[in-house]
């Protein structure tokens, strides 16, 4: 028998949902803590990841969850996530802009420079505004109203005792098929919105994956999610870039078309990656999920 369908069979929803939650609380508290103290993007980045994580898990098994208890829960952690929104825009941002400086020529470094600069200070205000916000007090009372909601014995729907293996399929093939859906209808002049909407497809596959212990799988469609996002990265910073009077910058009107280019470039890929057999070949990987073991 599969060793993933073994803990599909002996597993119930409300397992998965409790130790997923439990987990994944544990950790957003501790990534809090860390960023707070460090200041490190990384520890910053992973306490993203769990909160999404648990998002993204109570979004897939919401009918096996009460109503009301799983719309506060979500709600919870979605202002938690909006919270550092601005700030890991930032650091990506950041990260990327000496790389775009070098496709330039050198005669308009001055101004990308002074970007940065103009970048760094935005980071440095949003950093203190979180940690100004987030002080010990707040951050013990959020993981307690977290994990009062995870301990809550009403959180989880009788039908949630109902075993993994009698629902994940319907759920992850739910998934795929709107995944599959939104693909066909892509191409290089698609709204951005419809690229960062299949992003947001991919995100939630992945995360819900991750949390079944589905990690080839889950791995398998990591490189389309990151083409995805960097579409969505670059229209972010391109938005950012026009607060700055960048009408009356040359330097930085050559940076939004260096990135207008490498969206397109960037679509392409999104594209060539979506394709039927591709989508397909990733249907039969989950496929055998059920039927064997995995490497």
């Amino acid at each position: 028998m599969s060793s993933k369908k073994d803990f599909l069979e002996r597993h119930s929803i409300k397992q998965l949902l409790k130790t997923t939650l439990h987990d994944n609380i544990e950790n957003i508290a501790t990534h809090l803590k860390a960023f707070l103290q460090t200041k490190d993007p990384e520890s910053l980045h992973q306490y993203r990841v769990y909160i999404r994580t648990a998002r993204s898990i109570c979004l897939e098994f919401s009918e096996f969850m009460d109503e009301k208890r799983q719309f506060v829960l979500d709600k919870t952690l979605k202002v938690l996530q909006q919270e550092t929104n601005e700030m890991r825009d930032l650091d990506v941002f950041i990260e990327s802009l000496d790389a775009y400086k070098q496709k330039i020529a050198a005669q308009y470094w001055d101004d990308v420079e002074h970007l940065q600069t103009q970048l760094l200070a935005e980071k440095e205000l949003a950093y203190r505004s979180f940690e100004t916000k987030f002080t010990p007090k707040l951050q013990a009372k959020i993981i307690e109203e977290l994990a009062q909601l995870q301990n809550d014995e009403k959180l989880c729907l009788p039908k949630s005792e109902e075993k993994l293996f009698r629902h994940i399929k319907a759920i992850i093939e739910k998934r795929l098929k709107k995944i599959a859906k939104l693909s066909k209808k892509l191409d290089i002049k698609s709204s951005n919105e419809k690229f960062h909407k299949l992003r947001l497809h991919y995100k939630k596959l992945r995360y819900t994956c991750d949390a079944l212990s589905f990690k080839q799988f889950a791995k398998s469609f990591k490189p389309i999610q990151n083409a995805f996002g960097k579409v969505q990265d670059k229209n972010t910073q391109i938005e950012r870039i026009k607060r700055y009077n960048s009408a009356n910058s040359v330097a930085l009107q050559k940076v939004i078309a260096l990135l207008e280019e490498e969206i397109d470039n960037d679509k392409r890929v999104c594209i060539e990656k979506s394709t039927k057999d591709t989508l397909q070949t990733m249907h039969e990987k989950f496929e055998k999920i059920f039927t064997c073991k995995e490497s």
